[in-house]
């Protein structure tokens, strides 16, 4: 069953990143798509909460609440930045960097067992994510030097807010209290950031007013991927291998491969059908996991 969840979790949570990835090609605005981002994914996990607002007295909610956040927050901030300057073939399997942290956490931290299976199915999908960066249909040459930079910052808070779920869990948490806290927090950052906004008057604020209803509905239905794919993946993380949930959730970049080719009529290369044939591979293997 953790198999099962695990795909659906990358597959719909892919889908949320390849709305997002069409909200830049429309010249959405960054703050109005995570404003809409985390009004719908607080309304999800209010949903699963049953309408109930979490009133721990235990501090480390809190604070893993926070984190989670932050990494929420500015990993997606990062993400809509780097999707803005490079193609996105490149963004995401690049913010894949974080991959090792998470399979030392899981075997150093969790004493994860790490098998001929596991590492057959590491090999498959790094091998992949390896594979997937060669794509001689898109520009390879990143000239602007914050595509690095937004590519790094978001590997690492992403690290911070997946990670950060499989801690809290351990430590007998509720991720789905945790979640819906961290996106009530970041609700408020998205807030924040936009009330600036209102008190200028210029070129450039002009335009963001200009496009907000667009991008608002673009955050809108990426909240709702994100949400729901969060909380598929909180779930697998419950029966299944921290190792391979965390990469079959990080194969969700095929998934923006594909419908970028499908929906913004991009082409697949021979590097990245190669990419698609070894993630098969490796997800097939996962079903061999007792």
């Amino acid at each position: 069953m953790w198999l099962t969840i695990a795909i659906f979790s990358a597959i719909i949570f892919g889908l949320g990143s390849v709305i997002m990835k069409t909200a830049t090609l429309q010249k959405c605005s960054d703050h109005y798509i995570l404003l809409g981002l985390y009004i719908s994914g607080t309304l999800f996990f209010l949903a699963t909460t049953g309408g109930q607002i979490p009133t721990h007295t235990n501090y480390l909610f809190w604070v893993w609440s926070f984190l989670i956040a932050c990494g929420s927050y500015f990993g997606n901030w990062a993400v809509i930045k780097a999707l803005e300057l490079g193609p996105a073939s490149l963004t995401a399997p690049m913010l894949n960097l974080n991959l090792p942290l998470f399979i030392m956490m899981s075997i150093f931290m969790y004493g994860e067992h790490l098998d001929w299976i596991k590492a057959l199915i590491i090999a498959a999908i790094l091998f992949s994510l390896v594979l997937v960066k060669y794509d001689p249909n898109e520009n390879l040459v990143i000239r602007n030097k914050k595509w690095f930079l937004f590519v790094f910052i978001g590997s690492l808070f992403l690290f911070l807010r997946e990670g950060g779920l499989k801690i809290t869990l351990e430590q007998g948490f509720n991720n789905k209290e945790i979640l819906l806290v961290s996106y009530i927090i970041c609700l408020a950052l998205s807030v924040t950031n936009i009330l600036p906004l209102k008190q200028k008057n210029n070129e450039q604020t002009n335009v963001i007013e200009q496009y907000k209803t667009k991008s608002l509905i673009f955050g809108l239905c990426t909240g709702m991927c994100s949400g729901l794919g969060l909380f598929l993946y909180s779930k697998a993380l419950e029966t299944g291998p921290a190792s391979i949930v965390i990469l079959i959730f990080s194969a969700r970049i095929f998934v923006i491969i594909f419908f970028s080719y499908v929906w913004h009529k991009e082409r697949l290369s021979l590097f990245q059908k190669f990419s698609l044939a070894a993630i098969t591979v490796g997800i097939s293997l996962a079903s061999l996991i007792k």
